[in-house]
């Protein structure tokens, strides 16, 4: 019960100290201000964005505020103004692992670069957002490099190294990506040009199916237009046909009467001849007119 009490009592004198030091905080803050004639302004961190990493030699939690991210509770002290940041890279950033680095390039290539370490993978989203929210440049990679050399490269000859494609190198993802989109772009032109030749020689077929089509209209209409030049439509048509039909049968007709009475057969008619003078040498009966009168 006596340790309860004691720690009870240990926890109220940290926080009278705690609002202590904000009250003189406070008072100093206002009196710089009023010295300065508003010259030099004051910020207060955004507590709900700060993350935890270690920028010198122990754990400590930074904050962001409008124009830099700092920690100024623990010793040494870590600010970073974003206004001479070009660009963050993240290192280490890789599923397995449980934290990542964070690197921050200066405008100033002759400066050397401020890192903090054992961020954790938790607070990866919310560090893109803010620096997104800060239009800041970042690239992230699954590697640690070697900043003093790169930083002398860059040094020694900035004009050629942003010849070479500047801070591109830090995206390798990027360069596959773009090959692959290049042999995507040549297989689509290499497909494209074969669909091309396929249409050239399917229009050429159908130009010529329908020159042939022509062709064969054009030679039905000239017969058509020798019909129509005798003056004579359908109906007139169908009416000659009709009467050549006719005439065709009453000849066939005529034609069989004619055979029939010209060819008789030769035995009945020589019976027929005798039987008429066979009659003559006999009396002749009288004729079946003087027996009806």
């Amino acid at each position: 019960f006596m340790r309860d009490r004691d720690d009870i009592y240990e926890e109220q004198q940290e926080r009278i100290l705690r609002h202590k030091l904000k009250a003189a905080f406070k008072q100093f803050i206002d009196r710089v201000e009023q010295l300065t004639k508003g010259a030099l302004e004051f910020e207060v961190p955004f507590r709900d964005l700060g993350f935890y990493g270690v920028p010198h030699r122990s754990t400590c939690l930074l904050q962001p505020t409008s124009s830099a991210i700092c920690n100024v509770v623990e010793w040494p002290t870590f600010v970073v103004m974003l206004e001479e940041v070009e660009l963050v890279h993240f290192e280490r950033v890789q599923f397995h692992l449980k934290h990542f680095d964070l690197v921050f390039v200066f405008k100033d290539y002759f400066k050397k670069v401020s890192m903090v370490s054992s961020i954790p993978m938790t607070s990866i989203d919310a560090v893109k957002d803010w620096l997104t929210s800060c239009d800041i440049k970042y690239t992230d990679g699954v590697q640690s490099l070697n900043w003093v050399k790169i930083m002398k490269t860059i040094t020694d000859d900035p004009e050629a190294f942003f010849q070479e494609g500047g801070w591109h190198f830090l995206e390798p993802e990027s360069d596959v990506n773009d090959d692959d989109e290049s042999e995507d772009e040549d297989q689509t032109f290499k497909v494209s040009g074969d669909e091309l030749e396929d249409e050239e020689s399917s229009e050429d077929s159908e130009d010529e199916d329908f020159s042939a089509e022509e062709s064969d209209s054009e030679d039905g209409d000239e017969n058509l237009g020798s019909d129509e030049s005798s003056g004579k439509d359908w109906s007139d048509l169908e009416e000659d046909a009709k009467k050549q039909d006719r005439e065709k049968a009453i000849e066939d007709q005529e034609k069989a009467i004619r055979e029939s009475t010209h060819k008789p057969s030769m035995g009945g008619g020589a019976r027929k001849h005798g039987h008429s003078t066979s009659h003559k040498h006999k009396s002749a009966p009288p004729s079946k007119k003087h027996r009806r009168f």
